[in-house]
């Protein structure tokens, strides 16, 4: 086997820029999903794609090569690669073919719909091993799911959320594991999380924790993975959620009971958060 490098030791920088850009600036867009049994002629040789690249491991043996550093492929592996990132594929002779799901996406500009993909990060990879037990597996198979799906703007609102939640449970698997949890931010997100109708702003919230701005937002970043304001709206979505398949309320009511100015806003907010309009969640429980 080769020399190892460090595969992981700036991929968590990197992610964590990378998803500083969401919702505001940017979004993902999928390419490719393939749910699928590896046959005698996978592999492929040396390349380094224009666009993002995620492949997790179901079952079976192969290998991916990193920059000479060759990393297996079996159950619970899951890589992550960079557009420009050189990499190749292939499998082991007489053993189980790999069983992956294998995915192709791009990093798109909000205000102009330009692929920012290739070039927009110095090429760097992640590997992940045995998180077949965690949330990866369900994410993967919802992803492929929504690829088989028919065209829409709902199938690449909900691939974009799918595929940030992936890359944000990727960012946690690679953080240093560490029993120091900052009170000052857990104060802040028990408050967010028994308060979701409170739509407190950023220098509210900073204050709560008695902290400036910019550092509350970057150590609370660096606690959840998420910005604190993106933090509140799913709280607040979430909450709508569970109330619109508990209670009788209407949308209307659910969004008037959390602050929102109206149904019509709280919609768009709701749909852009969990990727499908708050009346489907309605429907998924009445019928």
């Amino acid at each position: 086997m080769s020399k190892r490098y460090n595969k992981n030791s700036s991929a968590g920088r990197m992610l964590e820029k990378l998803l500083e850009l969401f919702p505001e600036k940017c979004h993902l867009r999928l390419h490719r999903c393939f749910n699928t049994n590896a046959n005698e002629n996978w592999g492929f040789e040396e390349r380094g794609n224009e666009d993002f690249h995620m492949i997790y491991v179901k079952g079976g043996k192969g290998f991916y090569t990193l920059k000479g550093s060759t990393e297996v492929l079996e159950k619970g592996k899951l890589i992550f690669i960079s557009p420009g990132f050189r990499h190749s594929a292939g499998q082991f002779r007489r053993r189980p073919y790999p069983k992956i799901i294998p995915v192709r996406f791009g990093l798109y500009s909000n205000s102009t719909g330009k692929d920012l993909s290739p070039g927009f990060f110095r090429p760097f990879c992640a590997c992940l091993e045995n998180v077949s037990g965690k949330a990866f597996p369900e994410l993967f198979e919802k992803l492929y799911k929504c690829f088989c799906m028919k065209e829409s703007k709902l199938r690449t609102t909900m691939a974009n959320i799918i595929m940030q939640e992936i890359l944000l449970e990727i960012l946690n698997a690679l953080k240093p594991q560490s029993s120091e949890v900052d009170a000052r931010i857990e104060r802040v997100k028990d408050f967010i999380l028994k308060n979701p109708e409170k739509g407190k702003t950023l220098s509210a919230l900073a204050k709560m924790a008695e902290l400036s701005t910019k550092y509350f937002s970057r150590l609370f970043f660096a606690q959840t993975g998420s910005t604190p304001v993106n933090f509140a709206i799913r709280a607040r979505c979430r909450s709508a959620e569970y109330m619109l398949q508990n209670s009788s309320m209407r949308i209307k009511e659910v969004a008037a009971r959390l602050g929102y100015p109206d149904q019509y806003s709280f919609s768009k907010q709701f749909r852009k958060t969990m990727g499908y309009p708050p009346n489907s969640t309605i429907d998924k429980t009445v019928g």
